[in-house]
Parts: structure tokens; sequence; C-alpha cells
């Protein structure tokens, strides 16, 4: 297990006038880590996608037990040396900026552990995976168990369990081939249009019949097709993002039956890249029985039902 630092602007969750967002503090704070996970995905131009995880545990209150969850953050390094602080040595990263101002990359990030082999062979697998042949890339599992059937594994900002989390994974074989999977969401609070928040729920309970929001997407041959839930480049304060998409995955996590999923912005629009790199994002891996996820098979109307009946 490995120590992870990083320095950052500090930030408040803030709800006001019924508008949720992060107030920045024009405050910086180094961050810092034990007990994580770090997995490396190749990229090109010698770059590597560092992918660095810390566990979680609660009780959850829809599962009526205990759970323990990851929360993932990834970084991508444009270089990677070893340093000695002191009598410790670290790797530090030159990360990527993104010189978007919604965004609060990463600074001064360093990892290191307490066995200096473990260390060297996170350095040396870096240095292996640089500049690897471009393609769908599978992100490492942590877990021992495995299921041999599709379901994709979902990330969703921590910050965003402002009553949005998601409950349920719901994957459905269709006659073409194709895999119509389906999300349930708790509830969809917006954020950038937080003071018409009220009206918006009334409007989907006389539609919908139901708090809950839905999401469907559909998966087949490498791709994914999002009709209307499609976030594009939008991060998670927008709540208004409804495009369409074909695109291909980008990652699959442990094998091919497992895509990678990013909800990226408030209304639970999706894609298959992440657009909150710099927040800690929740690792929904549905097999799993400690992770506070229902993992079905119902259609999207049978999930509409259900909830209407309630």
């Amino acid at each position: 297990m490995f120590y992870f630092s990083y320095r950052q602007e500090i930030y408040d969750e803030v709800k006001e006038s019924k508008r949720y967002y992060l107030a920045w503090r024009n405050k910086e704070k180094v961050w810092n880590y034990n007990n994580c996970d770090v997995k490396v995905i190749g990229m090109v131009d010698n770059k590597a996608r560092i992918v660095v995880r810390r566990k979680n545990s609660g009780y959850s209150k829809f599962m009526q037990s205990d759970f323990e969850i990851n929360l993932m953050m990834g970084f991508v390094a444009l270089n990677v040396q070893k340093d000695t602080d002191g009598k410790q040595t670290v790797l530090t990263f030159e990360v990527e900026q993104s010189n978007d101002k919604a965004h609060r990359d990463l600074k001064d990030v360093r990892i290191w552990s307490d066995y200096e082999n473990e260390l060297d062979d996170l350095y040396n697998t870096i240095l292996q995976k640089r500049n690897s042949e471009p393609g769908s890339k599978i992100i490492e599992s942590n877990y021992g168990e495995r299921y041999d059937l599709l379901a994709p594994v979902i990330y969703q900002p921590r910050i965003d369990a402002w009553k949005n989390f998601l409950r349920e994974i719901h994957v459905h074989k269709e006659s073409d081939g194709s895999f119509q999977i389906t999300l349930v969401f708790q509830d969809e609070m917006l954020r950038k249009h937080g003071i018409l928040d009220g009206i918006y729920r009334y409007i989907r309970l006389l539609r919908y019949k139901r708090i809950v929001d839905i999401e469907t997407f559909w998966f087949k041959d490498n791709q994914f097709f999002f009709e209307d839930i499609y976030s594009g480049q939008s991060n998670l304060f927008e709540d208004t993002i409804h495009n369409q998409r074909t695109i291909p995955v980008k990652y699959y996590f442990q094998d091919k039956n497992h895509p990678v999923i990013f909800v990226n912005t408030s209304n639970h629009a999706l894609a298959p890249h992440d657009n909150n790199h710099d927040l800690w994002k929740w690792e929904y891996v549905p097999w799993i029985e400690k992770i506070p996820i229902n993992l079905g098979t119902k259609t999207r109307k049978e999930t509409e039902e259900f909830f209407e009946e309630k």
C-alpha cells in the first residue's frame, strides 16, 4: 500500500438559495492519504494515467447494511522521477494540467511507500507502460471477486452524494445482442439551476410519478450509444445536458465484460471519459457484496413500472 499526497485549492460544499456549488477559497492545502492502492494505465506520447484508490466505509440506509467502497482519483503523469525527501524515497509527478477554470488540477503530486521494493516496482511499471499502444485500456481491479457476465463499472463524483447517489444497475440483453443498461439514482438535484429545483421536482412527479432518476444507455461491440444523456465535455456543475452520441469504450475494468462509465453532470449525463478528474469518485463495482448497489436485469420499462408502483 502507498501514501499519496497533492496540493489543491480548498473548497467548501455550499447550498445557497437552493443552488449547490463548490466555493473555492483561493487558498491551497496539501492533502495526505495513506493505505492507497495505485494502478497504471499506459498512454501514448510518453504519458501514463495513474489510478489511485482509497477505502471508504460506513452504513447504507438504502441497503440497510455496512458498506465498503473505493474512492478513486486519476491523473495523467507527463513525467515521473525518484527523489529523496530526507531518508524517504518518493515518486514525484509532473501532472497534465487542464487550463480549465472549472477545475483545480493537482499539484506537487507525490507517492511513496514504507517498502522500497514496492515503490521500485511501481516506478518501473510506469516507465514500462508509457507510450503504449492506443485503444481501450484495462483498469486493473484490486478486488478478488470476479464476475463473468456483462456489467458496467460506474464512477460518480463523491460530492454528488448530495442525494444524487446511484442505487441500482440493470443489464438487459436484447434480441440483437446489444445490452440495455439502466441506472437508477436516488434523486436528481439541480446545481447550476438550483433555484428551479422545486418546480422541476414537481414536474417530474407529475410526468414520471417518481423522484428517483432513471437513465438508460446501450452497449454493443465495444461501443456505447447514449440517447439524450451524453455529457460531452460538461462537468458536475452542469445540470441540463442531453446530448446523443455513439462512442467507443475508453476503459474496461478488470476485463472486457466490464466497460467503464463516468457520471459527469448533476443531471447524470454520461461518457466513457472523466470530466471531473480533480475530484474523488465513488467506484461502483456492482457485483461486489459490500458495495451498496443492487445489480439486476430489469428493462427500462420494467424499472419505470416498479418505481411508479411504489
